[in-house]
């Protein structure tokens, strides 16, 4: 055989097994499908009286009642729970607040204040208390500077960070909830913001205060005393209100808005987040905890799935000289528990799940990795979307060696490649040495005469 045919066919065997690509997956839906949801009896929903409210579970945010829900209004106060809110997220507690002429004058005369004066100074838990408790429109400015620099920055900032909660129909354009024609909001998009502050541990704190003494500052020799304006939190400031499941929320009023109350409240693992909105005053409560106890009493938490269940196998596929093999199942399960708040006459029957999953998992995933998700439905409402992970791997004896297949990455596909460039190079090397020995040995000698 000639060399350079020896050459060229092994040349041809290397970039055929090198060019080898493993089977790609492609994404499949699949379910699992129980009985399907039913019509069931429920309890009377409640009347309100306010033109906008809504009453949402504050884990999963489904809608349990909605009245006008979606409708655009102003907010008033409200506004204020994304005011402290990004506060709270931007500050320490125990930084310092020095307020400008601007954070003082900016708003209207008469309206709620704590007599703080220009130059003055208050930490930024003092302000947050102020702001929670006493609805101070001069603190919900000097906080806005504090975070952003300017009321107008902070204003942008709050309709951002509302966005990025879910509220996609709501616009802030100043940190305090007075009126402005482009200041608006709906009574869902300030339950989500509800619903978020309800899992704050630093806001429930501020809640459960009550009363708050701000002790004398750098221009008033003098206590501020706070209390809590919203009843259902407050015990002393009408008893008839007052709920003890409720654990926070924020009041407001506009001649324009009207009243406005959010409310959070929670039963064992069940929260709840009630809004009402353009309420007058005297139906303002009475809506609020018609909505509360509709929640509580018609709605329960019904456990679907745990960690340990095993929703799904998939193969394990890997490829080993140029062909594909099965290297072992993966076992599919939740990342975390399934709960879901239904109405109490709906059973694990009643629900219905999809499984989004591929058809087979490459090696090289582990276990832990998000494979795809499982939603669950009642009718066509979903009821919640959760992450579906691999759980466990068993791995398939080898056809090929008795070693458990591993996962085949750039880095170890690159040290094959440059191994098999140096075996052949050193062949290349050894046959022109060969060939060099053998033309030696025929040359023709010369003898002498």
């Amino acid at each position: 055989m000639k060399i350079k045919s020896i050459i060229s066919s092994f040349m041809a065997i290397c970039i055929l097994s090198f060019t080898i690509q493993p089977l790609q997956a492609t994404e499949n839906t699949s379910s699992v499908t129980t009985t399907t949801a039913t019509d069931s009896t429920k309890e009377k929903t409640p009347t309100i009286a306010a033109e906008s409210a809504i009453l949402i579970d504050a884990n999963s945010k489904t809608v349990l009642y909605e009245k006008n829900g979606y409708n655009k209004q102003y907010p008033a106060s409200i506004t204020k729970l994304m005011t402290a809110l990004l506060a709270i997220e931007n500050l320490n507690p125990n930084d310092t607040i020095t307020f400008s002429h601007d954070a003082i004058f900016s708003i209207e005369r008469g309206s709620s204040h704590i007599g703080l004066d220009v130059g003055e100074q208050i930490t930024v838990d003092q302000a947050l208390h102020g702001l929670l408790l006493m609805s101070a429109n001069e603190v919900a400015n000097g906080l806005a500077e504090a975070v952003s620099g300017s009321i107008e920055n902070f204003a942008n900032c709050m309709t951002l960070r509302a966005k990025e909660l879910g509220a996609k129909n709501t616009n802030f354009a100043n940190p305090h909830g007075l009126h402005d024609p482009n200041h608006y909001t709906t009574a869902y998009d300030m339950a989500l913001i509800g619903s978020y502050l309800a899992y704050n541990d630093y806001f429930l704190d501020i809640m459960k205060d009550t009363t708050y003494q701000i002790p004398p500052t750098n221009l008033v020799n003098e206590i501020r005393y706070l209390y809590q304006q919203h009843s259902m939190v407050n015990p002393t400031k009408n008893p008839i209100y007052y709920r003890k499941d409720v654990i926070g929320g924020k009041t407001g009023f506009t001649d324009e808005a009207h009243h406005t109350l959010v409310t959070m409240a929670r039963r064992g693992d069940t929260t709840l987040v009630a809004v009402v909105l353009k309420s007058k005053k005297a139906t303002l409560y009475t809506d609020t905890a018609a909505l509360l106890d509709y929640g509580f009493d018609s709605y329960d938490i019904l456990p679907l799935h745990k960690t340990t269940d095993m929703l799904a196998t998939l193969p394990l596929y890997s490829v080993k000289s140029g062909k594909n093999y099965q290297a072992g199942n993966c076992s599919i399960g939740l990342a975390e528990d399934s709960n879901v708040l239904v109405h109490k006459s709906v059973t694990a029957s009643d629900i219905t799940t999809k499984l989004r999953l591929p058809e087979y998992i490459t090696l090289g995933n582990q276990i832990g990795d998000e494979v795809g998700e499982i939603t669950y439905l009642y009718g066509s409402e979903i009821l919640c979307v959760q992450k579906l992970i691999i759980t466990d791997i068993a791995f398939s004896p080898s056809p090929f060696t008795t070693e458990t297949p591993t996962s085949g990455s750039i880095l170890s596909n690159i040290w094959y490649i440059a191994l098999g460039i140096l075996t052949l190079f050193c062949l290349i090397l050894f046959i022109l040495w060969l060939n060099k020995k053998y033309l030696k040995r025929k040359k023709p000698r010369i003898f002498d005469k």
